[in-house]
């Protein structure tokens, strides 16, 4: 970057370090807020960027002869750095991507290195013990044997009068 654009970057956080400019954002300033707060719109979209950070990765769960199908998608990321296990009812994806390299002069870094964790609820229970999982083209895809309880018939007898 220009000698000029960081002098210019350094000027810019100076404004927002100052004690003055977090003041007129105090929720007494409420009219001075109101100015200087997003449109509702700018809102909406900066509030559905921030939810969104816990969706990755991007999954679909599907049920699909029997089994229940979750597919993740990873690009990028190895095999090693991804873990998968199942808690309860809850199947949790965890995992580390890096795409950050320091022997490298970089003019342009738009992807982050980020860890990742994602918790999915599953529907139905599933046979612990049959679960399989692949990783291909960047897709994790895990199948999970829906559990069939077959329920017990248990006999009750009725007591008659003659025996009470």
């Amino acid at each position: 970057m220009e000698l000029k654009k960081w002098k210019d970057l350094i000027k810019m956080s100076a404004q927002y370090q100052n004690q003055d400019f977090w003041d007129t954002l105090s929720p007494e300033n409420s009219s001075h807020n109101k100015k200087h707060s997003f449109s509702g719109l700018e809102e909406d979209k900066i509030n559905r960027f921030l939810s969104n950070q816990n969706i990755y990765p991007r999954c679909d769960m599907y049920e699909c002869n029997g089994d229940i199908k979750i597919e993740a998608e990873l690009p990028g990321i190895c095999k090693n750095d991804i873990k998968v296990s199942l808690v309860g009812n809850e199947l949790i994806i965890k995992g580390k991507c890096s795409s950050f390299h320091q022997h490298l002069r970089y003019f342009l870094k738009e992807r982050h290195s980020r860890s990742f964790e994602k918790v999915l609820t599953l529907p139905m229970p599933v046979d612990k013990y049959s679960i399989e999982s692949s990783f291909e083209h960047g897709i994790l895809s895990i199948s999970l044997p829906i559990l069939i309880q077959e329920e017990e018939a248990i006999p009750i007898f009725v007591k008659g009068e003659e025996t009470l």
